[in-house]
């Protein structure tokens, strides 16, 4: 009996990321991460870490909904320096994107706050052309109310 043949799962086929506003809402509280790493010299330097990692949907400028990771970093030293105020990236085989958006270690007390009183739910950054699979994020910001 012959073999079947095994292909690779299709590739997802997806548009273009669109510069301009975009918006999302949370789709629950994130978990995160708190920790301190010594990365290997010369010299050795302990960095510590913090971030949130929740799921969201987000809004592209032309009305196109999609599923999204959003994940809240805290900058370190060792943080390349970058002058944008977060990213997107699209997932390689799955119909969703990724958002990587800094924060100050300030903001980030906010926002654990903001999220365990579940006040936190909606947001909008905005997307500056890009290339290899990296689209700089030049303005985010979230609304809550009191």
């Amino acid at each position: 009996m012959p073999r079947k043949k095994v292909t690779e799962p299709a590739k997802a086929k997806w548009p273009d990321v669109e510069a301009g506003n975009w918006k999302g809402e949370f789709a629950k509280s994130p978990s995160g991460s708190i920790g301190q790493h010594v990365q290997p010299g010369p010299p050795q330097m302990s960095v510590e870490f913090t971030y949130l990692i929740g799921g969201a949907v987000v809004i592209s400028p032309s009305k196109i909904e999609w599923p999204a990771v959003v994940s809240f970093w805290v900058r370190t030293p060792m943080t390349p320096e970058k002058v944008e105020a977060g990213f997107i990236f699209r997932s390689e085989n799955m119909p969703s994107f990724n958002l990587g958006l800094e924060v100050t270690r300030p903001q980030f007390t906010e926002i654990m706050w903001l999220f365990r009183e579940k006040m936190l739910n909606n947001f909008h950054f905005t997307v500056v052309a890009g290339s290899d699979n990296h689209w700089p994020i030049t303005a985010w910001g979230a609304s809550f109310e009191l």
